[in-house]
């Protein structure tokens, strides 16, 4: 299981990449980031 709770990601300058997600991947599950250019999908996955 992977679990993120409560994660933000501010780059300098003040740029918000990524705020306050939870998330819950249990064991066997496909998960899929889905969304358009810039809207923090790699840095959720880093």
């Amino acid at each position: 299981m992977l679990t993120l709770e409560n994660v933000s990601k501010t780059y300098k300058g003040g740029k918000e990449a990524v705020n306050n997600v939870n998330l819950k991947i249990e064991k066997g599950e496909f998960i899929c980031f889905i969304g358009p250019s810039g809207c923090g999908k790699t840095t959720t996955m880093k």
